[in-house]
């Protein structure tokens, strides 16, 4: 048996026996459809999560800041029993709609002040993308 063929009968087994779930499945595309040249990908500023661990408790909110576009999205990531809660500001302040990337896609509506609450987040990779206009943000994945 050729190198090659034992690779073909190693994937078979494995797909027969531990296929890839569907849910990931489908945030692998969803991740790879970012893979836009229209999107800009929003550079994480600040993460709580890379600062010393006595800054943030058991049980804190994860804050998060990305920067894209003329365009912050700071976020206040919280860890739930079933999942989490995601609320977001965006800087300047607008009223636009956001888009949460995922295991379950939702879109935001952000208000006057730019805030936006996700309930109900559930666990695994999201990402939020907004559009402004001619230019689209995306942050890259975070995980509850």
């Amino acid at each position: 048996m050729s190198d090659d063929e034992l690779e073909a009968e190693l994937r078979r087994a494995i797909e027969l026996f531990d296929p890839v779930p569907s849910h990931l499945l489908q945030i692998a595309v969803e991740a790879f459809t970012l893979r836009t040249l229209d999107a800009e990908l929003a550079e994480l500023v600040f993460d709580s999560l890379s600062g010393p661990s006595q800054v943030r408790g058991e049980g804190q909110p994860r804050i998060l800041t990305f920067q894209g576009a003329g365009l912050t999205v700071d976020l206040e990531v919280t860890v739930t029993a079933t999942g989490g809660r995601v609320v977001g500001q965006l800087m300047p302040p607008r009223h636009l709609e956001v888009e949460v990337l995922g295991g379950r896609p939702v879109t935001l509506a952000a208000d006057d002040l730019g805030r936006f609450i996700y309930e109900d987040v559930p666990p695994g990779p999201f990402s939020l993308r907004c559009r402004l206009g001619d230019a689209t943000v995306v942050t890259e994945w975070i995980t509850v």
